[in-house]
């Protein structure tokens, strides 16, 4: 059984169609498929798609922590730095080798929470950013490089915590943050090129945003939009709104830029989102309200789609099974997978990209052990999705659990 999404075509990543200028109407749905293939169907090689035969396995963190940076890079899943029971940070950086199926760690050059993660070319894990023990926005970036096991730092134009990661190929886009400053919220850009160049820019929105960033590699495609802006920036008191500002990011063979791109159709806090087939979807996050008509926060259970095959947001938003608010959200093989953010429900929420539908009843298996917060989530190989870290729900303790849902055929 599906959740549809009618009106609306998702195909490959035609960059052609990505500007301002198209206006033409969404072209009529596929036919309705069903998302529960077998696991032999050799149309998707690398993973499983019958979820319910995912593989399950539990793994421990050297150290408990939540607010980790996370990122893939060939086999490797990474988590660095993060904040510890005690509220100080740390350097930590685990490291997972699905190859060798081993854990080893390495250290951050310095110790740090609020470090943006991502990677680069397929062969550098990025840890960029963060803020340091006096929460003053840093511009270090600490380089893993994949193919000789080495670690440097180059460093951000822009001093900022949080920073936002598109991995668009050959380009990785650094996108905005938390500046530190009167205006609080960073219109900064740095561009890594594959020879770990760095290079700036400023996006010319009208409102600085702390957004979602989400990117499809495949297609060097990246967006960033929903969720808040400053109303006031440099006043001394800022005005904070949930934003519709979006941005898109694209890539040719010699550069990357930035246009304006339609505006997010339902501006919310704490969304997540990810990416697969050139279907962008941006799911759950919160509401708030007055407090006295309307309850104070309301926490959604809408997803929205952007297609890069059209450059439009779709008119019909799809539906989570539960409201979840800051979900962790990764793309496995065609799947788009939502995991966590509800305080009732350790189900996964699994849209196909391949027939624009979530899938239903047991198919929602794997599902969460540990209901947690704060909690990393990474897929290497686009197959072996891991959730790592985190707070847990409740007793509100920073844990090293690590829970791995594996979809990989080999």
């Amino acid at each position: 059984m599906t959740r549809g999404l009618t009106n609306f075509f998702t195909g490959a990543c035609l960059l052609a169609l990505l500007s301002q200028s198209v206006h033409h109407a969404l072209a009529a749905p596929a036919p309705a498929t069903t998302a529960d293939t077998d696991a032999s169907d050799s149309s998707v090689p690398g993973y499983i798609s019958d979820a319910t035969r995912w593989g399950f396995a539990g793994a421990m963190l050297s150290v408990a922590r939540s607010s980790i940076a996370a990122t893939s890079v060939g086999h490797l899943a990474l988590f660095a730095g993060g904040r510890l029971q005690n509220d100080s940070y740390s350097d930590v950086v685990d490291i997972f080798n699905r190859s060798t199926n081993k854990w080893t760690t390495a250290r951050l050059s310095v110790a740090r929470s609020e470090v943006g993660a991502g990677s680069l070319a397929g062969r550098y894990a990025l840890f960029a950013g963060g803020f340091d023990s006096s929460f003053r926005p840093m511009s270090v970036v600490d380089v893993y490089d994949a193919e000789t096991g080495q670690w440097s730092t180059i460093n951000l134009n822009t001093p900022r915590g949080a920073p936002r990661f598109l991995d668009l190929g050959e380009t990785t886009a650094i996108v905005g943050g938390l500046s530190g400053d009167l205006q609080y919220l960073s219109r900064a850009v740095d561009y890594i090129g594959a020879d770990l160049s760095v290079s700036n820019a400023t996006i010319p929105s009208v409102y600085p945003q702390f957004g979602v960033a989400v990117a499809d590699r495949d297609c060097g495609l990246g967006l960033f939009t929903s969720g808040y802006q400053n109303n006031k920036p440099g006043e001394r008191f800022n005005d904070f709104q949930a934003s519709n500002q979006s941005t898109l990011f694209t890539t040719d063979a010699s550069s990357a830029s930035f246009s304006q791109a339609p505006a997010f159709p339902y501006p919310r806090w704490g969304a997540g989102g990810a990416a697969a087939n050139g279907l962008f979807a941006i799911g759950g996050g919160h509401l708030f309200g007055d407090g006295t008509t309307e309850p104070l926060t309301t926490v959604v259970d809408r997803v929205d789609i952007f297609s890069a095959s059209t450059g439009q947001w779709s008119n019909n938003p799809l539906k989570l099974s539960v409201p979840r608010d800051y979900p962790m959200v990764q793309a496995v093989g065609d799947y788009i997978v939502f995991a966590g953010g509800s305080d009732t429900s350790k189900d996964f929420d699994i849209l196909d990209t391949r027939s624009g539908a979530f899938i239903q009843g047991a198919q929602h298996r794997p599902a969460l052990y540990t209901l947690r917060t704060n909690a990393a989530a990474v897929t290497i190989d686009d197959c072996l999705m891991i959730v790592a870290g985190g707070l847990v729900n409740q007793s509100r303790n920073a844990t090293a659990s690590v829970e791995m849902f594996n979809a990989c055929r080999t």
